[in-house]
């Protein structure tokens, strides 16, 4: 048995035998060695041009701009929907509502939120869940499963059927009120006698906020001399079951491949299940995309955007060089490492247009952006295959793209995931 004063002890003669050794501070001899220290550069290889000539590419046309908004999510699955209608209808330019999207996902994320409170108020304040919960309520970002359950839900309408607004492309004072509202609120329903009432109100504040900066939803809208509904609509120009016609796929090495997650409290609507992905390498992943592009079909990804990209120039590849290559450091890790660090995270979202092979595996892929033209080549930028095996977190295609092998992992049953696992 330890004695009492172990620890004490331990602390005050930093005896690494006895487990963590105390803090030592940077003293003058670690000083010394530190300014010997000189950096090595390496010359720097030179950067990697623009190509945007592909082995099978998608046709569409039309660039999206969220500007600064984090809804590139809705705007990437929208984009995937755009390409579908505009081959089959023969149109040039087509573009749907992205507002139409961000008005009922704020209005279900609030919801949401609400419904945790209630669910976690008798627990401290200062629980994982509670702190998790108003830490952040909720932000303007999310994932193709959150497209598809406001689309199965609430349909989806053209652009000029609900137009953007300043907010729509600049979301950031909205999201500090809406933000600000749910705490306010989820203070009130920790302690409340009539929490649905409750609820109710705070839902109307948000109603309130909403219609002001983003404009109110159309309940019917006429577009080409016919009269729809935003349901209607979407029956006639995204004939998809958007839960079940598409299959999540992630690559994250810190998991077991060939198993299926589900992320708790990931949806916003909800009375759907919590999205679900199957893990999968890379080498999978990218056959399926290849299939999808081969079969016309453009599809989701999302990536850590944040390295080793020019996003001015669009091109995306690990050659490129970093401060590590000026400093004459190592900053080389794994893509293990990186996710279990929570060094690179999914950041940003796109639609995958098109690839060039070498022989049968991918050598470069062109992504539609949505950051308007001012990217890239009128706003395609190209990943090099190794930078998206790096980088790639998320990638979305049709069941039809997918091998039986493969689907039948996305029919298991899922491995419940927590709201705050790094990855996610």
């Amino acid at each position: 048995m330890k004695h009492p004063l172990l620890p004490l002890l331990c602390w005050a003669v930093g005896l690494a035998s006895c487990g963590n050794p105390a803090p030592r501070a940077i003293d003058a001899a670690l000083l010394q060695r530190l300014r010997q220290a000189a950096p090595t550069p390496v010359q720097a290889p030179a950067a990697p041009l623009l190509d945007t000539a592909m082995t099978y590419r998608v046709p569409t046309s039309g660039i999206t701009d969220q500007d600064i908004s984090g809804l590139c999510w809705y705007y990437s699955t929208c984009n995937i929907l755009r390409a579908e209608v505009m081959q089959r209808e023969g149109w040039k330019d087509f573009y749907f509502s992205q507002t139409y999207g961000q008005f009922y996902d704020l209005l279900e994320k609030s919801n949401r939120f609400l419904e945790n409170v209630l669910e976690y108020r008798k627990e401290g304040m200062d629980s994982r869940m509670n702190t998790w919960l108003f830490n952040k309520p909720f932000g303007d970002g999310g994932h193709f499963m959150n497209a598809a359950h406001l689309i199965d839900k609430y349909g989806i309408v053209p652009a000029e059927a609900m137009p953007a607004t300043f907010y729509t492309t600049d979301d950031r004072d909205l999201m500090k009120a809406v933000r600000r509202l749910m705490r306010k609120w989820g203070l009130v329903l920790r302690e409340s006698r009539t929490p649905q009432e409750d609820k109710a109100a705070a839902l109307e504040d948000v109603w309130k906020l909403l219609t002001a900066t983003l404009g109110t939803p159309p309940e019917e809208f006429v577009f080409q001399g016919e009269r729809y509904t935003p349901q209607s609509f979407r029956d006639r120009f995204v004939p998809h079951r958007m839960e079940e016609d598409y299959v999540v796929f992630m690559n994250d090495p810190t998991l077991p491949y060939g198993r299926r997650y589900a992320i708790r409290d990931s949806r916003n609507c909800v009375e759907y299940a919590p999205w679900t992905f199957v893990n999968a390498p890379m080498e999978v992943i990218n056959q399926m995309g290849i299939n999808s592009l081969r079969g016309n079909k453009m599809f989701y990804i999302s990536a850590d955007t944040d390295k080793q990209g020019l996003a001015e120039a669009g091109v995306y590849d690990l050659s490129l060089a970093g401060l590590d290559t000026l400093a004459g450091i190592d900053l080389r890790m794994s893509k293990e490492e990186m996710i279990r660090s929570v060094e690179s995270t999914s950041l940003h979202a796109m639609a995958v247009a098109g690839v060039r092979t070498h022989g049968e595996a991918p050598a470069a892929w062109l992504i539609e952006n949505s950051f308007g033209t001012r990217r890239g080549a009128d706003g395609f930028v190209v990943m090099s295959a190794s930078w998206m095996d790096t980088y790639l977190f998320r990638q979305v295609v049709e069941k039809t793209f997918v091998s039986e092998e493969w689907l039948q992992i996305a029919r298991t049953r899922p491995t419940d995931l927590p709201s705050w696992h790094p990855g996610y």
